[in-house]
């Protein structure tokens, strides 16, 4: 969790490594949102989870960063963590998608993100070589929400609530109009809490550290 004045710069992870779930033991989840930055979606998401106390890995497109860098500087001061999801989303990107992303991600808040979310959850060995050569830890999920099918609020919830264990990386989205997801976050975390989980950045989940300005993890 973020001290006062102290936002993260940058992450621990091991770089080219796949992972759908954490192993940090204990009752945790990591809640994780793709496709934003956008001004509505992502803004309601946050404050949501700062008044529910929660804290989540927002994957971001580097095309979605211009002009939205101060709502970029806000995820990371709410303590919650950057992940990187390509420049332009296509299937299967390459050294510039993840590098362009990394910088724009960068210039916009000083963070240096380790994970990347791969667009539509596709793995090859281009995406592999390119994870590695940028030092990014390759992210899936444990438990898809299905909110980009706009199924509904409660559909979302147990969507959720169904799937998730101890580890589980939970996908949502930020990006685009769903405002279904935005309406299910609140009986989604409590659902969970009262199962006894707490809730994680993707990188604390598994077993990483973020990093401060200051030279300590958190």
């Amino acid at each position: 969790m973020v001290g006062a004045g102290h936002e993260p710069v940058g992450c621990t992870a091991p770089a080219g490594a796949v992972v759908s779930r954490g192993e940090s033991g204990g009752r945790a989840v990591a809640l994780s949102f793709d496709d934003g930055p956008s001004p509505t979606q992502t803004s309601a998401i946050l404050a949501e989870l700062i008044r529910l106390h929660a804290h989540a890995t927002f994957f971001e497109e580097g095309r979605h960063v211009a002009g939205r860098e101060a709502l970029m500087r806000q995820i990371l001061a709410a303590g919650d963590e950057i992940g990187n999801h390509s420049y332009h989303h296509p299937r299967y990107p390459g050294d510039r998608e993840l590098a362009a992303t990394d910088r724009r991600i960068r210039a916009a808040t000083g963070f240096e993100p380790c994970l990347f979310r791969p667009p539509y959850g596709l793995i090859g060995p281009r995406v592999e070589a390119a994870a590695r050569r940028n030092g990014l830890e390759l992210v899936l999920w444990t438990v898809d929400s299905q909110d980009d099918r706009h199924p509904g609020v409660a559909a979302i919830r147990a969507n959720v609530l169904a799937g998730a264990v101890p580890g589980a990386i939970i996908l949502m989205h930020d990006g685009g109009h769903h405002p279904q997801t935005v309406r299910a976050l609140p009986s989604l975390i409590r659902g969970l809490r009262a199962r006894g989980f707490r809730f994680l950045t993707v990188t604390e989940l598994l077993g990483g550290q973020m990093l401060y300005a200051h030279g300590g993890g958190a």
